[in-house]
């Protein structure tokens, strides 16, 4: 069985201190003198990097930079054993010198620290939100796009997406042709994407360096971190004074903000940032995944047939799928499911750090130390697709990287497959405030769609143009560009979809 010892705090210090001495980091490349493994650490698509070692030390392997520890954690066990079961250790986020720091995004709640203002956040979260009903509202204006627009899904289902919670968030209508607010929120999630990635800048690994004078060859990072600075600050004031301005006016749309500006008179900081998160999660990591289903689709078209045939014998033909038809769609629960595994949006999460001292131990393992302030990153992309690969448990996920919800139907001569979910929304206290709501989002969003539309490759004179597979490094990891057709699947789904408008409840708020 599994154990997890804490080194003592107080007392046993000495005792402590030779346990600490005597146990090793987990194993991992061997680094040089004084500089550690500054050559081995990944620029792109590290959870690739981060699976070969694995595959060479195991599922808990480390690595030193500039006395910086980094520890990989390549399983699910494990994650659980440290992330989980001793989350109070490892609850605490790194301090990110460019993005959190330099650029600012250190308050938001994917990266603020422990304390009563990350729980008041985390409440909000669950206080506010828990419609399914609105999101079958806004998926239903989602659909109506894609009808009008079935040609340029590429640019479309991201903009839908962002006005969907843009509306959720302040309570904006998205104008039509350009629009300033889906603009500044794309920058947004960019930003964020690449400059919170822990290996994507060397100033993230060696702090010292966010003191390098901007004129100094090699400098450009902190002139990168100015202007993303100001573009944020932008994406947090002209969203607050908008609602501020309608409000006054007596025209605001009641929204995420207004309902905390009216009950938290005095609170414009803790409400920017918690709107701001609403904003980043809805329009970046939900964005990303609804990708990931289009393009999906586009190569498995025996598994779109499969789940078209369940939602018509469940649902018929006289309306769209709602949350209450979940219960007797399996197959569609699974391919939901599979869909998170399939595409890890974000592959090596978000890290987390040690407070103390920790000795990690497992029968028949030796005991490793996990020091304290390491750096800690659980592998999702290689605990969800490549699990297989470890030498402990190699029937998790067979073939891992085809796209086979029957993996997780339970048959009479085999078992569901481990769902997905129990890691993908990450671990401990920092497990996404939003992950019941987004899993509900996604069973309704697939559905709906293919309840009323037949998805294909995108083809050119004739001739299918096939999707490049892979992904893109950051934290938040899209699939590489490609493009689908959309077809109304009957005259019957354009009606549905035509008349979808008033499907859902009226507001994206509970009370």
């Amino acid at each position: 069985m599994s154990a997890l010892r804490i080194l003592p705090p107080n007392g046993l210090a000495t005792l402590s201190a030779l346990t600490a001495l005597l146990s090793p980091l987990p194993p991992g490349p061997k680094g040089l003198f004084l500089i550690g493994n500054i050559f081995d650490v990944p620029r792109q698509s590290p959870w690739l990097t981060f699976r070969e070692w694995g595959r060479k030390w195991g599922d808990i392997t480390s690595i030193t930079v500039f006395g910086q520890t980094m520890i990989i954690l390549n399983s699910v066990k494990v994650a659980e054993d440290l992330l989980d079961l001793k989350g109070a250790n490892f609850s605490v986020r790194p301090v990110i010198q460019m993005g959190g720091e330099m650029v600012g995004f250190r308050d938001t709640i994917s990266l603020k620290q422990d304390g009563n203002p990350l729980r008041q956040e985390r409440r909000l979260f669950h206080q506010l939100f828990g419609s399914n009903k609105a999101v079958e509202r806004f998926i239903a204006k989602l659909l109506q796009f894609l009808l009008q627009n079935p040609g340029q899904l590429k640019t479309e289902q991201p903009r839908t997406t962002g006005a969907i919670v843009l509306r959720i968030a302040f309570g904006y209508e998205v104008k039509e042709g350009k629009d300033e607010f889906i603009e500044m929120f794309d920058t947004r999630n960019a930003i964020f994407s690449r400059s919170t990635h822990p290996t994507a800048f060397l100033v993230n690994l060696l702090p010292i360096l966010r003191y390098w004078p901007e004129w100094l060859p090699g400098g450009g990072f902190r002139t990168l971190a100015k202007k993303w600075a100001k573009d944020l600050q932008v994406t947090l004031d002209a969203p607050l004074e908008y609602v501020k301005q309608e409000m006054a006016a007596g025209t605001a749309e009641r929204s995420f903000t207004s309902t905390l500006l009216e009950e938290r008179t005095g609170q414009d900081e803790l409400i920017t940032w918690a709107a701001s998160a609403v904003q980043a999660g809805g329009s970046s990591t939900t964005a990303t995944q609804l990708e990931s289903f289009f393009l999906a689709m586009t190569l498995y078209p025996e598994v779109q047939a499969e789940a078209q045939e369940e939602i018509d014998r469940v649902v018929g033909n006289g309306r769209l799928p709602d949350i209450s038809d979940r219960a007797n769609m399996p197959y569609m629960t699974a391919f939901c499911r599979e869909l998170l595994r399939w595409h890890t949006v974000v592959p090596t999460g978000i890290p987390h750090r040690t407070r103390e001292d920790y000795i990690y131990e497992r029968d028949g393992h030796p005991a490793y130390l996990i020091p304290k302030g390491a750096l800690v990153f659980p592998n999702l992309w290689f605990a969800l697709s490549l699990f297989r690969h470890m030498s402990h448990d190699p029937d998790v996920y067979p073939d891992p990287m085809t796209f086979n919800p029957n993996r997780f139907i339970e048959t009479d001569t085999k078992k569901s497959e481990q769902d997905p979910a129990r890691i993908c929304f990450g671990y401990g206290r920092r497990v996404c405030p939003g992950k019941l709501l987004a899993d509900a989002s996604l069973f309704l969003v697939c559905s709906m769609v293919l309840s009323v539309f037949n998805i294909r490759k995108a083809s050119k004179d004739g001739v299918d143009i096939e999707p490049v597979l892979g992904q893109t490094t950051g934290t938040v990891s899209q699939p590489l560009p490609f493009g689908c057709t959309l077809e109304a699947r009957s005259e019957h789904a354009i009606a549905l979809i035509q008349g979808s408008s008033g499907h859902g409840a009226e507001s994206g708020l509970t009370g």
